[in-house]
């Protein structure tokens, strides 16, 4: 196992797994939404409304399972799904007031984890670990 905690990337990925099922835990609970659905509404309140393909590259979705997790989303009333007036083929998705309520609540879910998750780091360690995965995470797509 020393050799395993020496591989950086090993490491990462064993935080990252115990984070991830932290949240999903937490989000199932209180908003009542998977680590999925809180993508999709990050990635709507990010970026503002989205045509779905666009919303399933951006999360690196197939699409029939962002046309599953769209009906979920649209099943719940957090999005809405309308004709997008600059090309009536696609539609456009948008976050509704509930779907930002529910973001909202979940976003504050996912912080107080990676406050737990993080808590051994100094608040500069961890802007400087944010940064420094921010460039691994920007060399992969290049």
């Amino acid at each position: 196992m020393e050799t395993l905690l020496g591989m950086t990337t090993f490491v990462l990925h064993k935080v990252g797994v115990a984070g991830r099922r932290e949240i999903a835990e937490r989000l199932a609970v209180r908003p009542g939404i998977t680590l999925w659905q809180f993508a999709a509404l990050a990635e709507l309140a990010d970026q503002g409304p989205s045509a779905q393909s666009t919303l399933a590259g951006g999360l690196g979705l197939d699409p029939s399972d962002m046309v599953r997790l769209m009906d979920e989303l649209l099943h719940d009333e957090l999005v809405s799904r309308e004709r997008d007036p600059d090309d009536r083929r696609r539609y456009r998705i948008a976050l509704t007031g509930l779907g930002r309520r529910t973001f909202t609540t979940a976003r504050t879910v996912v912080q107080k984890v990676e406050n737990s998750t993080l808590s051994p780091l100094t608040a500069t360690e961890r802007a400087q670990l944010l940064k420094l995965a921010a460039k691994v995470h920007a060399g992969l797509s290049q």
